[in-house]
């Protein structure tokens, strides 16, 4: 008898999509795809019998005629028209199609309309279970089985067509966030609780990978500062140079800086949001402090960390001064690369809730939930000035001059690896940008 086969399938947005064979990703998508770590890490906790193969859109076609048994297709709000298409077609040929990720667990009842069965929080905990359930034939309509413990489980890179990501070794030390800011899907796909690998199961992943370059991919690697601390420590006599998103928090305290720098820490991403106050207090972000930006940034570049700044646009309280207002605080403050984003309601967030009641959702196409279309009404301005003031600031922050600018200010503070990162990173927001067509 032959074994289960499983496909995991990662759909793509309409202008980065693989549809034929022979067709290459583009370079933008190479550097921002990184690698398939959720992906694999699901396709770690199938038994050993199940024959598991990861199709990622973004560098492959679908194949809808794959002699599978389980197609498995994990995705976020704005991939969930594609999901949707895929996993009807996928019936139509008589596979079984289970639904993962963001926007299954937070609208688990439309996703239900379109699929088999949904795995409603973490994979890993409930795809034993289905896999059983499948083979007995009673799979159930819903599976919420908790995440309780977050263990290493060693996953296959061969899966994947490695040559069209970006190398690095990527690791998650931490799952989920205990904040509660408003507009954050990531917290409330994790309930607002926060798990933690043990470290030295983290050390063991990184020795194993021998790269010196780690990328962790933890939504903020910085939530818990005394396992923070424990985990820079065992990094020390790594010696690897290693990348994450963290909080603003981490740039108050000088020794947590230092160790940073000690381990290896050569670049952040972190979420600024907003240079107003009040609209970090609105959307419950309050622990970050406006006032303190320029000076937690330049205590980074002290110890040779570019900073990569998130923003949004579009709060209640922004008024028409925002976009200048950014624009100069990206200079003065010396941010080195931007992810600028228009506010977006993700469904299942207080956000969404919030808006709802107010009857200010303007869109429920859910291609549009991407970060960068206006699906609200805004308080302060029309939604054609939001998205205008958001293209121009990321038109002219990726324009030739202002990068070269940057690159040239880098070298004051970063090594030559890491500006020439910073170039690609750059050259990745410009190649965006253009496909948009807003870069000048």
């Amino acid at each position: 008898m032959r074994p289960t086969r499983l496909q995991i399938v990662c759909p793509a947005a309409r202008q980065f999509r693989i549809e034929r064979p022979g067709q290459h990703a583009p370079l933008r998508a190479r550097i921002f795809r990184f690698s398939l770590l959720t992906p694999l890490s699901v396709a770690a906790a199938a038994p050993p019998d199940v024959e598991v193969s990861v199709i990622d859109e973004n560098v492959e076609p679908v194949d809808l005629d794959a002699d599978v048994d389980l197609v498995g297709i994990s995705f976020m709000t704005f991939n969930a028209p594609r999901a949707y298409e895929l996993a009807r077609r996928f019936r139509e040929r008589g596979r079984t199609v289970i639904f993962g990720g963001y926007h299954p667990t937070l609208l688990p009842e439309e996703a239900a309309e379109h699929c088999d069965a949904v795995c409603v929080g973490a994979a890993e905990p409930n795809v034993p279970r289905m896999i059983e359930d499948w083979r007995s034939g009673r799979l159930q309509r819903f599976y919420r089985h908790p995440q309780r413990e977050f263990r290493s489980a060693p996953v296959d890179f061969g899966l994947i067509r490695g040559r069209q990501y970006m190398t690095a070794t990527l690791v998650q030390a931490t799952r989920g966030c205990r904040n509660r800011c408003e507009f954050c899907s990531v917290s409330a796909f994790s309930a607002y609780s926060l798990l933690q690998k043990p470290v030295d199961e983290v050390v063991e992943e990184i020795r194993d990978a021998g790269r010196r370059r780690v990328l962790f991919i933890d939504d903020s690697l910085s939530a818990d500062p005394v396992y923070l601390r424990e985990l820079l420590q065992a990094l020390v006599p790594l010696r690897v140079h290693w990348y994450s998103q963290m909080g603003f928090n981490v740039t108050g305290d000088a020794g947590l800086l230092d160790l940073m720098q000690q381990s290896g820490c050569r670049g952040v991403f972190i979420g600024l949001e907003s240079l107003s106050q009040t609209s970090l207090e609105e959307t419950r972000k309050g622990f970050n402090r406006a006032a303190d930006y320029q000076d937690g940034i330049h205590r980074l570049h002290q110890r040779g960390i570019a900073v990569i700044g998130a923003f949004v646009l579009g709060y209640d309280h922004d008024g028409r001064d925002v976009f200048d207002r950014t624009l100069r605080f990206l200079v003065e403050a010396e941010v080195d690369a931007l992810q600028l984003t228009v506010l977006t309601p993700f469904p299942g967030t207080p956000l969404h809730r919030k808006l709802e009641q107010e009857g200010r959702l303007v869109d429920r196409d859910w291609e549009h939930y991407d970060l960068g279309h206006v699906v609200f009404a805004p308080r302060n301005f029309d939604a054609a000035e939001l998205r205008a003031g958001h293209d121009r600031i990321l038109a002219r922050f990726y324009s030739w001059p202002w990068i070269l600018r940057r690159l040239g200010r880098g070298l004051r503070y970063l090594r030559l690896s890491e500006l020439g990162l910073l170039g690609l990173v750059s050259l990745g927001y410009r190649l965006k940008t253009r496909r948009d067509g807003y870069v000048q």
